[in-house]
């Protein structure tokens, strides 16, 4: 009986030691070779992680045979490899994704895009909530004109976290809003935005007039991935800052978050706990200023 338990001991041992690995390597332009820092790398069945500065990326892995590398990286395709087929160390190459042109409509007129409004969540809040590494938060703001406007700045308010073992990098996104799935859509920008907060309490503005980002009839989605930079990536590391929260003027919920683009979820922040706000959904401070046009 006891023979036959240290047999199946190790057994078990092996079995599990056979199917857990640690891959390490780098991600790379396809055709020009040059690494490409701050890719994402996630395992469909849970864990992800970036490479960093110079590409280079370190993923312990279990379930090697039945799981799937998921590789992406804005303006690349994104490229799924079971585990299978990897080796401890592997160079992985990224294809560049063809430019789109979006569709212009030709006039005579020149738009002038010269009347500025700020626009986000009015109410003043203070319940911060902090992210995690990996984690895109992401909020609908509506166009309250329903006219097509140009973004010019957008600005995030930010809580200090005083236990903060390091800070984060924000990589800002946009998106369309889709009516019919009720979560972000397609992206209105294909590149990276990479952003370096200071860990206090402040609003952080950004500036993207040079971006062309339009502010459509149906309002525009903002995200925010949190991006560890840091060449030493501690496993339980605490990232400041923190995203001020306030209560949602209409009470609803029009924020999500999206774990290394695995899928989108609502985040239905409905803090009854906090004696100090009034009860109901809250939302990020997250706002835009726009230019819409002067005619």
């Amino acid at each position: 009986m006891y023979k036959s338990f240290i047999l199946f001991y190790f057994i078990c041992l092996i079995f599990s030691i056979s199917y857990s690995q640690t891959i390490k390597g780098v991600v790379k332009d396809s055709i020009t070779q040059t690494p490409l820092a701050f890719t994402s790398l996630v395992l469909l069945g849970g864990t992800g992680t970036y490479a960093n500065t110079e590409g280079e990326f370190e993923l312990q892995v279990k379930r090697v045979k039945n799981d799937t590398l998921k590789v992406q990286l804005l303006g690349f395709e994104t490229k799924l490899i079971p585990l299978s087929s990897i080796q401890n160390i592997t160079t992985i190459l990224l294809n560049p994704l063809a430019e789109e042109l979006n569709e212009v409509t030709i006039t005579s007129t020149k738009i002038d895009y010269t009347k500025s409004i700020i626009i986000g969540e009015p109410k003043e809040g203070n319940i911060g909530f902090t992210s995690l590494i990996g984690y895109e938060t992401c909020m609908l703001i509506e166009n309250p004109k329903k006219q097509i406007g140009k973004l010019k700045r957008v600005y995030i308010d930010l809580k200090k976290r005083k236990d903060a073992d390091d800070i984060a990098t924000f990589n800002i996104k946009f998106y369309k809003y889709d009516s019919v799935t009720h979560i972000p859509g397609d992206l209105l920008y294909t590149k990276n935005l990479y952003v370096k907060p200071k860990n206090k309490n402040y609003r952080l503005w950004i500036n993207v007039e040079d971006l062309d980002v339009m502010f459509l009839k149906e309002g525009i989605c903002i995200g925010v991935e949190w991006i560890n930079t840091t060449e030493e990536k501690q496993k339980y590391a605490k990232y400041g800052p923190m995203f001020r929260y306030t209560l949602s003027q209409e009470n609803k919920g029009i924020t999500w978050s999206n774990y290394h683009q695995t899928g989108w979820k609502d985040v239905l922040t409905n803090h009854e706990k906090y004696k100090r706000i009034d009860t109901g959904i809250l939302n990020p401070m997250i706002g835009i200023e726009v230019l819409y046009p002067t005619k």
